[in-house]
């Protein structure tokens, strides 16, 4: 069994490694692309211009008018950066990139944990939701930014009072009395904090900033397969596929592993039972033998006695003749 199993490891080893190492010589032929700001765009990234081995599918962006500009579930935004060292990439949503000190503009995409993270993307601990806030009265909180929103498209009358909140906002009591919150920006610009006081300016520095999301897990766990674990050592980069091969899963949606150690069971099984006819067989062939030489030797021994009984007979005959 140890013999068969070495054998099937072997077989997906040297599989993989064939696979891995045309991938690698056809990645390596790529030539770092460049859009505007965004002056080095490579692996697991590519403009569409480009070749599709030169990027990993959900990593594709496009070059407008000198604009870097990432398609993000039906979300458009712009690349204000991609760093390489901590695989991030920094977004910008498309009205908040031209933010005035006159008044707030709205981002054009409420900010939405579910529409913007993926089984690709993640979210980095730094981000800050900014929250567009308007109340029937005045807020007195250092925490409450005062402001005037550029867009007409809100609940706000003469009256109202606009003011910028820094935080995550679950319920709405974690609003002052009166007070509804209008729309959702994130930011991962740092300097600003739920607890810490800030500017009107502050604020929409950070607004122009952007927010992150973390390409890490994806990148660094791209060799695993669907049915393995992805873990990472501990304040490293360093990732490790743990594979598993669930029992339910249809053999038609089963991984190449998980396929080579599903037939391999049925193999070493009918292996098994082969060695055991071979073995059984074999017994069976040399009682066969040791049967019929134990028959030969009785026999020829009742031949050599009768040979005998003859002989002396004659020899008796003989001497009466005498």
């Amino acid at each position: 069994m140890s013999i068969t199993n070495s054998f099937f490891a072997t077989v997906f080893l040297f599989v993989t490694f064939i696979t891995s190492s045309i991938a690698q010589n056809s990645t390596s032929q790529c030539v770092p692309s460049s859009c505007g700001d965004i002056r080095y765009i490579k692996f697991p990234f590519r403009l569409r211009s480009d070749p599709e081995h030169c990027g990993k599918t959900g990593y594709e962006l496009d070059c407008q008018n000198n604009e870097t500009i990432f398609h993000y579930k039906s979300r458009k935004f712009y690349v204000q950066e991609i760093n390489y060292t901590n695989f991030s990439i920094r977004l910008l949503d498309p009205s908040l990139k031209n933010q005035t000190e006159n008044c707030s503009v709205f981002p054009e995409h409420r900010a939405s944990y579910d529409a913007m993270t993926s089984l690709i993307f993640g979210w980095l601990s730094v981000d800050n939701d900014i929250n567009y806030v308007n109340c029937r009265g005045p807020i007195n909180s250092s925490l409450y930014i005062s402001t005037s929103f550029c867009s007409t498209n809100t609940t706000a009358t003469n009256s109202s009072f606009s003011y910028f909140v820094v935080g995550e906002i679950l319920q709405a009591s974690d609003l002052a009395g009166g007070c509804r919150v209008e729309t959702v920006a994130w930011s991962s610009a740092p300097g600003i904090s739920p607890n810490i006081s800030s500017s009107l300016s502050s604020i929409h520095q950070a607004l122009g900033y952007g927010f992150e999301l973390s390409w890490r897990r994806d990148f660094l766990c791209r060799e695993c397969g669907r049915d393995d674990e992805c873990v990472f050592e501990d304040n490293s980069d360093v990732a490790t596929c743990i594979h598993y091969c669930k029992e339910d899963t249809p053999v038609s949606e089963l991984s190449f592993g998980c396929k080579i150690e599903y037939y391999s069971v049925f193999v070493l099984a009918y292996g098994v039972i082969a060695i055991g006819a071979l073995i059984a067989l074999r017994y069976i062939v040399g009682i066969a033998i040791l049967i019929a030489v134990v028959v030969w030797q009785c026999k020829r021994r009742i031949l050599n006695t009768s040979n005998d009984d003859i002989l002396w007979n004659k020899a008796s005959s003989s001497e009466q003749n005498c």
